[in-house]
């Protein structure tokens, strides 16, 4: 406690010095701060302090748990800009490295940084040229034609409600372990992995900043359960591995084979580590951006109806340069960024905002997407589903809009995503209604998922 007390000491004065102007504290005390990081509700949490506070970048009162000068949040186009960008500011090893026991201990280009992660991320580039991506896409265009014609159909049938999410789930993950990793997974296969990935991601996402969780635990059960279920994750991995080996005729540069022939990779574990990351990463992004999009079109029947009159009045292979898919597109990702959590990073240098806050070198800033997407200053009703906002978007409207991060360790696949959103959403809102059941909840951990909502089709002439 006295070593705590002399940093909070030091530090305050860091941020004081020469008439520097600090951004202002959340009222919360460091146990109330884990234990919002660690919500389901964080993005919201998070937003309702920028509130409270008036202010887009403030700070939590952690820094004396980590030794940093400063914790902070940041939501202002700029400042994130200049961060993301900044060679010198780096991804915070005590919080990136706590997220690696979902990847049963082992680092990969999501929780590192350097030539460990320059390596492997340069490695996977020319998998998502665009050959690879029309390759990619093609199929993701041919999984949900058979979902329509089967699953679908019998829900329109049986005048069923179906689970939106669950379903985009299944179509996105069949054709990206397809594509990318020429595996066909079973129905058990996928329903074990998408449980023990469940298991896994519940512990070491929500609490990788809590260091208190990580000391102790040995003694707590769902840690221990969550290890076990990394390890699983990780043998599944392994098993792809093995595949690829066994493959007499493996197509070229797909995702595991620019793995498998990367020297910088040591060992297996190595690459099943990347493997699992990309797994993650390639089918719940996309999914539940899919399903937050349709959900949206089902609470919104105007705008469904618009958007499905100017899907009709173009052939199918236009449907990409409608200009009711893309304001649709895009705002469904600005209101419900799958990523929102964004990015964390350690600041390499100095920086102050237009408005004057100082934010030394040193602090550890977390960057969640959705303060910036949703950011009243930027968006006006920023909180409401307004594709219409994007008819004449100001400067500061497309600056704020980084779904996808920025700089150099930004989302890698996020061509693939586009493309695919940009095939399944059309293909769905053009031949059929939905109806708005359940809205479900929105869960996070993660991703932004949006839990239990359920949607009912009917199928136009």
């Amino acid at each position: 406690y006295f070593i705590v007390f002399i940093y909070k000491h030091r530090t305050k004065h860091l941020l004081h010095d020469a008439g520097r102007k600090s951004p202002p504290r959340a009222k919360l005390g460091p146990l109330q701060c884990i234990k919002m990081l660690a919500s389901k509700d964080y993005p919201f949490l998070i937003i309702n302090e920028a509130k409270k506070l008036q202010s887009y970048v403030f700070q939590l009162n952690m820094a004396s748990l980590f030794f940093v000068p400063a914790v902070l949040v940041v939501g202002e186009p700029k400042i994130v800009k200049e961060i993301l960008i900044d060679p010198l500011s780096t991804k915070p090893k005590q919080m990136y490295g706590a997220m690696e026991g979902t990847f049963d201990g082992y680092a990969n280009m999501f929780t590192s940084n350097g030539q460990f992660w320059h390596s492997r991320r340069k490695g996977m580039s020319p998998a998502f040229a665009s050959k690879h991506i029309k390759r990619m896409n093609l199929v993701a265009t041919q999984k949900v034609d058979q979902w329509i014609e089967t699953k679908l159909s019998s829900f329109i049938k049986n005048d069923q409600a179906f689970d939106v999410a669950k379903e985009m789930i299944n179509v996105v993950f069949d054709a990206i372990i397809e594509t990318a990793f020429e595996y066909n997974l079973s129905d058990k296969e996928k329903e074990d992995f998408c449980h023990e990935l469940k298991l896994s991601l519940l512990e070491f996402v929500p609490n990788a900043s809590n260091p208190f969780r990580k000391a102790f635990g040995m003694f707590i059960a769902e840690r221990r359960r969550a290890h076990l279920a990394a390890r699983r994750v990780r043998e599944f991995s392994l098993k792809l591995i093995d595949v690829y080996r066994q493959s007499k005729n493996p197509t070229k540069d797909t995702i595991i084979d620019r793995i498998m022939n990367n020297d910088a990779y040591e060992n297996d574990n190595q690459r099943a580590s990347d493997i699992t990351l990309l797994l993650i990463a390639g089918h719940d992004t996309t999914a539940f951006t899919i399903s937050w999009i349709l959900r949206e079109m089902a609470r919104h029947p105007k705008e469904q109806k618009e958007l499905r009159e100017s899907l009709k009045s173009v052939d199918r292979e236009e449907w990409r340069q409608s200009d009711a898919l893309k304001k649709v597109v895009k705002e469904g990702m600005r209101l419900f960024p799958v990523a929102s959590g964004g990015s964390i990073r350690t600041l390499g240098r100095d920086f102050v905002t237009d408005g004057g806050l100082f934010l030394p070198k040193g602090s550890i800033a977390f960057i969640p997407l959705i303060l910036l997407l949703r950011n009243s200053d930027i968006f006006e009703d920023a909180d409401s589903f307004i594709p219409s906002r994007w008819d004449n978007p100001t400067n500061e409207m497309e600056a704020g809009f980084l779904p996808f991060s920025l700089g150099k360790q930004n989302c890698i696949g996020q061509s693939l995503a586009t493309a695919e959103i940009y095939s399944i959403v059309p293909r769905i809102c053009a031949e059929f209604e939905l109806e708005l059941v359940d809205e479900g909840e929105t869960n996070f951990f993660l991703t932004l998922k949006p839990a239990n909502v359920m949607l009912k089709a009917k199928r136009l002439s």
